[in-house]
Formats: C-alpha cells, structure tokens, sequence
C-alpha cells in the first residue's frame, strides 16, 4: 500500500512537471504583455508545486529507507532467539546458547517479537498472594508463574508503552 502511494506522489509530481512545460512552450505565441505576464506566474506556481511535490515524495522516500534499515536489523536481530516455555504453557523468545554478545540471558514477548518489536520479558511479584508474574510492559501482556488471580492485582497490570 505505501509503495503505491509513492507511485502515485510521484505521477502526480511529473503530470506537474509536463503541465510546466506545456506552460513554457504555449509563452512562445503570446504576444500580449498581460497574458505573458499571467501566464509566467502561472507558471512559477505550476514550478512551485511540482517542487513541492518533489520535496514530499523525497521525504516519504527517506522514511521509508529508515524503516527498511531498521527492520532489516531487526531480522538480523531475530536470529539469536529461539521460541522456549518458561513456564507450563508460557512461551517466550529465549536467547540462543552462544548468542548473547556481552548481554545478559533474557526473554521476549512473543506478541511483541512477531510485531518486529524488541521487549524484554520481567519477573514481578505481585501481592496479595505473593503470585510470581511475567510482564511485558511493551504491549502490556502478563501471565501467573506461580499464583493465582486476585481483585487487587487488576491495578498491578501494565501499562503498554507501545501500541
């Protein structure tokens, strides 16, 4: 969908720069002073459009190269996790056995990991009851290691700092 929205800006940007250029050849038969002088600021508007549209589509293009750059990164990244059960029936991303470059053992969140977003899974207690927790405060998913629910935890929840 973005690609053709780029196509789009920049078809639109070239009919502006013909539309230009039909412009500047139809000022060789006018004679008349006034009409000249109309028709060449139409012209600079035609040329300030085009130019406007340029700077747009460069823009998008620019955005777009970053998100490709990062999220190439990203893959690369993905490569060091393995899908693991921390718990029985609570699945996260491990670090591989050798791929840890200086960085401590940790876990992701899968929901996070499969939205191409790094979030690092934390161990919390949560009282009353003591209930051993994992939380992504990422997208703000958590499951009962140990424990059980209880009506006061509902204000211990995350908060998702990501949407």
């Amino acid at each position: 969908m973005r690609i053709s929205m780029v196509i789009a800006e920049a078809i639109s940007g070239l009919g502006a720069v013909k539309t230009a250029f039909d412009m500047a050849k139809a000022l060789e038969n006018i004679h008349e002073t006034v009409a000249r002088d109309r028709a060449i600021i139409d012209l600079q508007k035609e040329i300030l459009a085009a130019q406007a549209a340029q700077f747009a589509l460069l823009e998008r293009v620019g955005k777009l190269e970053k998100e490709v750059t990062r999220l190439e990164a990203w893959d690369a990244d993905k490569q060091r996790y393995q899908l693991a059960e921390l718990a029985p029936g609570i699945f996260a991303y491990s670090l591989k056995e050798g791929m840890a470059n200086g960085e401590p053992q940790h876990h992701l969140c899968t929901a996070c990991y499969d939205a191409d977003f790094k979030s690092f899974l934390k161990r919390e207690t949560w009282n009353p009851g003591r209930c051993a927790m994992i939380v992504c405060h990422g997208c703000g998913w958590f499951a009962y290691e140990h424990g059980s629910a209880d009506p006061a935890h509902k204000g211990l929840r995350p908060t998702p700092y990501r949407e």
